[in-house]
Order: structure tokens, then sequence, then C-alpha cells
């Protein structure tokens, strides 16, 4: 299931924390899937799928990168966090 799941709570502070949580082991057979049958980079496809990031982790990027999700900054900072090999279970083919 792809749907992000939430736990609230409070800290030793006594602040709110929110955790967010998010099964993805599905995306990942499916960037698997599709890193099979994609196109390479030759040919005559002027636009290629690159990857497929979960919710939470686009979340977790935009926070880091200090960009809206959607914005031409997020999307250079995905571009090189999907070249990082920690990252490659969400890459399909090239960045």
């Amino acid at each position: 299931m792809l749907t992000p799941s939430e736990q609230y709570g409070f800290d030793n502070d006594g602040r709110l924390v929110i955790r967010r949580t998010q099964d993805v082991e599905s995306l990942i057979a499916l960037n698997k899937h599709e890193a099979e049958v994609a196109p390479s980079m030759h040919g005559d496809a002027a636009v290629r799928k690159v990857g497929s990031i979960p919710f939470v982790i686009a979340e977790q990027w935009s926070r880091e990168c200090g960009a809206a999700i959607g914005s031409k900054e997020f999307a250079l900072y995905c571009k090189r966090k999907l070249m990082d090999g920690d990252s490659a279970a969400f890459r399909i083919k090239g960045a």
C-alpha cells in the first residue's frame, strides 16, 4: 500500500511529534519491472520516466533542499538524489 500513515505522540520535552511512514515495497518492485521494459536513453522518446519517489521521501527531500515539491530546484535535487546509490531503488533508467 502506497498511502502514507501518520503516528502522533509527544517527546520528552512535551513537543508534538508526527511520524510519517510509507510501505514502498510495491513501488520498488514496479520500478524494477519498469527498468526492464523502459526504453533506453537512445531512440525517439523525447520524454522518459527516470524513477518513482514515494511521497514521504519527496517530503523529506523537499525539506532537505528547501524547495517546494514541483519546483525546478526540487527537480534538480531529486536528480542528484536519484543518482546516489542510496536511492537506486527509486531509479528506473538514468536521471
